[in-house]
């Protein structure tokens, strides 16, 4: 059958299996043709000679041309006990020569014909698109064996663990890790990302990504079946099940649409000659018209085709979603609510600050460092950073002690530091700085204390670096007219901060699991449609609970990824915003065709009625001429193209973590504005929205003179 073969319960869509082509298929144009002019050469004949018998022996030899196509899925269609359009043809060209319009039958059967194959090839681009996805990951792999050399192996035999070999040019065959090697790798094919993106070790690669640069060594994370790709393929496989409500609705449409159809044509060719004395030939005629003017091939054909179309486009994006109802499902969405950590911000803690309250900021962060090299805690990581870009030496600490949920203790050189929060601080004999606190809460960072048991050293701020993407985002949905909350685990103040940064109308911080599940659910009682964005563990509730849920793929856990409908492939949070435009355009499109073939079926319809169509109008028009012109409108789904820069994350970030003035020797952590850190642009530190080329988002005037405070020199950045 081919792919674009409609029958009273739906279409078949198997765009990803190949099918053999018969001979006829193979030559189609060279039976086609001779088809056309034995036609011509009978309506010739009949007008110029009046020969009927003759003329109509060469229409039947035009059909007999043209219709292996349509008899041999009809006699298959009738196997499977279908009505479609195939029965209707054949039969309504059949009975054609009962009232002498065999021309008009063979007409009808060669239009159809071409408009098959047309129809056929204008789905390949659909069904090469989504090949090319389910081929994305090359068959073999070069497996590391127990001599260290690498043995060339089927892909699907690589287990997880093992290690393997990626050469310049050549394509990851698995999801891994790097360990061993770095180098740029073009992840185009899986993210949607045109720029080659640079992995070292501990960084996960996806299979079919390119390495473009240099060979690096990479351990299994993932088999053959459960790779990206390979959720890929699955959820266009299973988005042909998962199914729109308006799928669902045409396919139901579709069973009863059809029989009364034929019942209808049936009682137009008796009723008006039986009860009327009306001639029977006119109006049997007109019964053949309308069987075909009335299929609902065009009908069946508008909503799934879009949709596949837009799945394979969004997949070419990086966007992975897993059914066609989360297309449609945009239409009613009207609150967009976030996570913050690893979502709207990039997950990685930074030292924003260094306030010190007598000894030098190096001290303050030699010691913190020191006691933080046994911790695991994320903090901990980003104090040991900050240490290691001031090049601090770390000093052995004795009687190391962890306090559950306030900090850490032990002595350095025979002195006992404390290193925590404000209530592991507060029992020791001195006094600590109330107001700077309060301010940097008010300023959204999290404060370290340092001290010893008789002194306050200093306090350590840390801060969780904005996504570049992240007010585009937001600015995006605001112009689309959505609504946007906040809901975190973390201070409330943190998650005030990053509100104002992004305008976030609501900002809810210190929610636990439990808490997010209920304010997702208070939401849904208030707006008809709430979309979750996360990327957590503790996130997967409320991304459960939601309408839909998009988790950001790069980041996100394996619990996020499987709750989630609609995955992000990596962290461009930009990619959100065409997920909605692609569903939107696709959802236009879908009403378009709807629209457009049901009311050509019914003026059609009406036409036939009156007397004012013919049969090959009919096909030609009124049939596969609607159904050429829903393939044709749902194409255009593959010709978007997103109106957002890919943006330079090396632009906007530095190694440089400090600025040194060289006269008075003090050094200063770079600022931070909008939740980043401040750039260099001539004589002066600049806040980064002002370095983003994006016609999208205001940039931000907000600058600092590199002029040390102390001394007035020139400021160095290192």
């Amino acid at each position: 059958m081919s792919v674009g073969s409609c029958s009273a319960s739906g279409c078949d869509l198997s765009f990803i299996e190949e099918e053999e082509e018969s001979f006829f298929e193979e030559h189609f144009w060279f039976f086609i043709i001779p088809s056309a002019i034995v036609l011509a050469i009978s309506i010739g004949l009949e007008f110029l000679t009046g020969e009927i018998f003759l003329s109509q022996s060469l229409a039947v030899i035009s059909i007999i041309l043209s219709s292996y196509g349509v008899v041999s899925e009809g006699f298959e269609d009738l196997r499977e006990k279908k009505i479609t359009a195939n029965l209707l043809m054949i039969f309504a060209a059949i009975a054609s020569f009962f009232i002498l319009h065999g021309q008009e039958g063979a007409t009808a059967i060669l239009l159809y014909a071409i408009a098959e194959h047309l129809e056929e090839l204008t789905t390949d681009k659909s069904k090469d698109a989504i090949r090319d996805l389910l081929e994305l990951a090359p068959d073999e792999a070069l497996l590391k064996n127990e001599q260290g050399d690498f043995d060339v192996v089927p892909s699907e035999e690589v287990e997880i663990g093992d290690i393997i070999g990626v050469k310049p040019g050549m394509k990851v065959p698995l999801d891994g890790r790097i360990i061993n090697g770095k180098a740029y790798l073009d992840e185009s094919a899986i993210t949607g990302e045109s720029v080659p993106v640079f992995k070292q070790e501990s960084n996960d690669v996806f299979a079919a990504s390119i390495v473009t640069d240099s060979f690096i060594e990479v351990q299994i994370t993932k088999d053959s079946t459960h790779t990206v790709v390979a959720q890929i393929a699955q959820s266009i496989q299973n988005a042909l099940l998962n199914k729109s409500q308006k799928e669902k609705f045409i396919e139901k449409f579709a069973r009863y649409y059809t029989p009364i159809i034929l019942i209808s044509a049936l009682l137009l060719m008796v009723i008006p000659s039986l009860f009327f004395n009306q001639d029977f030939t006119t109006w049997f005629y007109r019964g053949l018209v309308l069987l075909v003017v009335s299929c609902p091939c065009a009908l069946t054909l508008s909503t799934p085709l879009a949709n596949i179309m837009a799945l394979t486009k969004l997949a070419r994006e990086g966007i992975l979603v897993k059914g066609n109802r989360f297309i449609e499902m945009v239409e009613d969405v009207e609150v967009f609510a976030f996570d913050k950590t690893g979502t709207l911000t990039e997950g990685n803690l930074r030292v924003f600050e260094i306030l010190t309250y007598g000894p030098p900021e190096e001290k303050i962060l030699q010691m913190a460092a020191s006691l933080e090299f046994r911790s695991e805690h994320p903090i901990a990581k980003a104090i040991l950073r900050q240490a290691e870009v001031m090049e601090l030496s770390l000093l052995p600490v004795e009687e190391f002690k962890v306090v559950q949920g306030q900090g850490i203790q032990g002595k350095i050189a025979g002195e006992k530091y404390y290193v925590g929060n404000q209530t592991f601080l507060e029992p020791l004999s001195y006094s600590l700085p109330n107001e700077d606190l309060k301010q940097i809460e008010e300023l959204g960072t999290i404060p370290v204390l340092v001290g010893t048991e008789n002194e306050f050293l200093g306090i350590l701020t840390i801060r969780d670096a904005l996504r570049i993407s992240a007010p585009i985002l937001l600015n995006g949905l605001k112009e689309r007219g959505y609504k946007s909350v906040l809901i975190s685990g973390d201070k409330k103040k943190v998650c005030s901060t990053i509100g104002m940064c992004l305008d976030i109308e609501e900002t809810h911080g210190e929610l636990l699991p439990d808490q997010k599940l209920q304010k997702i659910q208070d939401i849904k009682d208030t707006h008809s449609g709430v979309v979750m964005v996360g990327d957590g563990i503790n996130d997967a509730p409320a991304l459960a609970l939601s309408d839909l849920g998009v988790a950001i793929g790069a980041s996100a856990t394996d619990l996020t990824l499987e709750t989630a409908d609609v995955i992000i492939m990596n962290d461009d949070l930009k990619k959100i915003l065409t997920y909605i435009d692609i569903s939107k355009k696709t959802n236009r499109i879908i009403k378009q065709n709807i629209w457009t073939s049901i009311l050509v079926k019914v003026s059609f319809a009406v036409l036939t009625v009156i007397g004012l169509m013919t049969l090959w109008l009919a096909v030609g028009i009124g049939d596969m001429g609607v159904s050429l012109l829903v393939l044709a409108n749902g194409m255009r789904i593959f010709y978007y193209r997103h109106q957002f820069k890919d943006i330079s994350s090396e632009k906007l970030q530095s190694d440089a973590k400090i600025l040194v003035c060289e006269h008075c020797q003090t050094k200063n952590v770079i600022p931070q504005h909008h939740g980043r850190d401040m750039l260099p642009l001539g004589e002066n530190l600049v806040c980064w929205k002002r370095m983003l080329d994006s016609q999208y988002l205001e940039p931000c005037e907000e600058e600092i003179p590199l002029t040390c405070p102390i001394c007035s020199n020139q400021l160095q950045i290192q």
